[in-house]
């Protein structure tokens, strides 16, 4: 899928035709349970928040490709915009590289994929049978393709799709690079071996004992850069090195060349080497954000490093040999603890006083928060749609209430200039500060138990008001952090660290029950008439009145740190991208998602599902499919005289995160229908254009087109 904004062609001569056809968009119908996997897609950071362990590009093709944790992979036309593609698998993604126009990309146990379209990526095949060793780096010759990683693997290729093992390096290998007809590899314990073939190595002394990371080709030399910031360049292929000074005093992960320009980039390191020497790049007013980066890519006066958390950064070469950065987005990265949902708003809290709302979850705004609680830590939020509240450490309180606003908007209807004012509610960006604040402990849990707001926290702390403004301190039978609140009609619940929980009938007098174990319950959540818990080492516990608890079985000792409800399946978020489902709140499942960051709180409109967690990663899935009906907002079939192409220019209008196939067939005499692409909606706009372009002979005279929703 293309998205474009005119047709392409090399010349600028084109002849329309009238679509001797129609569009015809059929929905899928709605399903009557949860589909598995999860579909996942990225809210913030954008474009995505995988760690980008690795690059490549093609300037022959015009794409670029990242590699990442989880099976996730991504690809770009332009460097600036990525979509996600299936890779249909879940190892995690180690290394890229191109062999003529073939996708290779290796990782986690032996995997190696290969493509020759962004929208088909196949198995490779190790022929010695499979293996547990990691494929850590891919290189590529014009003929050969050789692979390196775990206990010395060594692995070559001349199509990218069969793979034979070599005899073994001995040493754990990182990264490895060809140029001047030779592969070199690098590894632990500064091993450096070269190649004419990726067969037969030879023994090369680096000076050096840290672990080696990657090694590069720049320009007409090699570049190895290790932990502690050693960097080390070889003018003769490989048979001797020598020490660089780059001021890197870190671990470095990658170099890269861009055209007689050299990066060095690591953990918290952007080393630049031009005309001048090595400078530090972060140091610069105009430099890149500090933050750990594992991939580069070098051009003609331009880099893009990309690393933790999709962090990506541009930089640009000015008039003065230095270079100017700028990140590919202004996506915040703080730690968000908590997520709700108040019937048409997403409100999210986190590290450094973070707020952030959305009305769809997709499209994220970080609100403003008073001055005096600019230096907070909000771990919890919570309320209705009259009132939010955000809790935090030290006793931090602040308040949304609901209040509306005018906006004037301004639109041009044909010639006119029409004006025109709008109704819009202030609730979740407005926030007031509670003061005096009613306690200096740590403040984490938010609830309601009919009219009352409740908040509880550490030293057994448990806070009431009935309008948000005004604090009542409760005696509790606990000294214990109580992390989390929540309430049927007749109960409230509050549950905490060592294994705590504590229930009250009126939300004043407070009794504590027996949880019968020391773990931490983090959450407790009243969902579809039953409480449920979650909390450190996999605990999960049930609960039809609040005081008797039973223990279920989660089948994992990860901690769990939110649950919800949608559509009759309970979800389960919890560390290291941990996700949980069950259809009876006994038996779960493991079902996991696109991401090894831990997962913090958990929030839903009954539709999807929205996870929040560390660095400020936002991660939202359709659970009960938007069934909108796909539209063709305009449609242009028209031929290129200089290309020889019939294209069809389709401009199509949806939901964010649909995805359906564009099926055609050439007459309603035959009632098959020929499967098209699979196309999604990536963003909140609902637009896209599809280009397809079929061979001038092939172009049938006349085609119809149908839409099939897919899940």
């Amino acid at each position: 899928m293309k998205r474009i904004s005119t047709p392409e062609g090399r010349g600028s001569q084109w002849i329309f035709r009238v679509l001797l056809g129609m569009v015809l968009l059929f929905p899928v119908q709605k399903s009557v349970a949860v589909t598995f996997p999860l579909r996942w897609r990225w809210s913030n950071p954008l474009p995505h928040g995988n760690n980008t362990v690795d690059m490549a590009y093609s300037a022959t093709l015009g794409l670029g490709v990242q590699v990442t944790e989880r099976g996730q992979l991504y690809t770009s036309d332009n460097l600036s915009t990525w979509l996600p593609r299936d890779s249909r698998v879940t190892n995690a993604l180690r290394a890229v590289t191109f062999f003529g126009p073939r996708i290779v990309i290796t990782g986690e146990s032996g995997m190696v994929l290969y493509a020759d379209s962004v929208t088909d990526f196949r198995l490779g095949t190790l022929l010695d049978g499979p293996t547990d060793d990691w494929l850590e780096a891919v290189a590529a010759s014009s003929q050969t393709l050789v692979a390196v990683g775990d206990n010395g693997a060594v692995y070559t290729s001349t199509n990218g799709v069969s793979w034979k093992r070599q005899a073994s390096l001995n040493q754990w290998l990182r990264g490895v690079a060809f140029g001047n007809g030779t592969f070199v590899a690098v590894g632990e314990n500064g091993l450096i071996a070269t190649s004419p073939d990726g067969t037969n190595w030879t023994g090369s002394a680096s000076g050096t004992t840290p672990n080696l990371n990657r090694v590069a080709f720049s320009g007409s030399f090699f570049t190895t850069v290790g932990e502690g910031g050693v960097t080390l360049t070889s003018t003769n292929n490989g048979l001797s090195w020598f020490s660089e000074q780059t001021g890197a005093t870190n671990d470095l992960f990658n170099a890269s060349n861009g055209d007689g320009t050299r990066l060095a980039i690591g953990e918290n390191e952007v080393r630049l080497q031009n005309s001048f020497g090595w400078s530090n790049q972060l140091a610069q007013a105009n430099g890149p954000p500090s933050w750990t980066y594992y991939a580069n890519i070098g051009r003609q006066d331009f880099f893009l490093i990309a690393g933790r958390t999709g962090m990506m950064a541009e930089g640009y070469s000015t008039n003065d040999s230095s270079y100017y950065w700028l990140p590919s987005t202004d996506s915040i990265r703080q730690w968000l603890f908590d997520v709700t949902w108040a019937t048409n708003l997403y409100v999210a809290v986190g590290d450094r006083a973070t707020v952030m709302t959305s009305g769809n979850g997709i499209d994220w705004s970080l609100e403003l928060v008073p001055d005096s609680v600019t230096n907070s830590i909000f771990l919890g939020v919570g309320g209705t749609t009259n009132l939010l509240v955000a809790a935090g450490n030290q006793g931090s309180l602040i308040i949304s209430p609901y209040a509306e606003t005018n906006v004037m908007l301004t639109n041009v209807v044909g010639t006119n200039v029409v004006v025109t004012n709008q109704v819009i509610s202030k609730l979740g960006v407005d926030w007031y500060d509670v003061q005096p604040r009613p306690t200096t402990n740590d403040l984490q849990g938010v609830g309601l138990f009919g009219d009352l707001y409740l908040v509880t926290g550490d030293n057994g702390t448990v806070l009431t008001s009935p309008d948000g403004t005004n604090w009542t301190r409760r005696v509790t039978p606990t000294s214990a952090l109580l992390s989390s609140v929540a309430a049927s009609p007749d109960i409230v619940v509050a549950t905490g660290d060592n294994g705590t929980i504590i229930t009250s009938r009126d939300g004043a007098n407070w009794a504590l029950q027996n949880s019968r174990t020391a773990n931490w319950i983090y959450r407790v959540r009243y969902l579809a008439g039953e409480f449920i818990a979650v909390g450190q080492n996999g605990t999960l516990m049930t609960s039809a009145d609040g005081t008797n608890w039973n223990p279920q079985v989660s089948g994992t000792t990860r901690w769990l740190n939110d649950v919800t409800r949608i559509d009759g399946t309970l979800f389960a978020v919890g560390t290291q991208g941990t996700v949980l489902t069950s259809t009876n709140a006994v038996d779960w499942i493991s079902r996991g998602t696109i991401t090894a960051k831990s997962l913090y709180a958990a929030a839903t409109d009954s539709d999807q599902l929205i996870a929040v967690g560390i660095e400020g990663i936002i991660l939202r899935s359709q659970i009960v499919p938007d069934l909108t009906p796909v539209s063709i907002l305009s449609y242009s079939r028209f031929e290129s005289t200089q290309s020889s192409t019939v294209n069809n220019l389709f401009l199509f209008g949806g939901k964010a995160d649909q995805r359906f196939t564009l099926d055609s067939r050439l007459g309603f005499e035959t009632n098959v229908w020929s499967r098209g692409p699979l196309l999604e909606f990536y963003d909140s706009s609902g637009t896209f254009y599809y280009l397809e372009s079929l061979p001038d002979s092939n172009a049938p005279p006349r085609q119809f087109y149908h839409g099939t929703l897919t899940p």
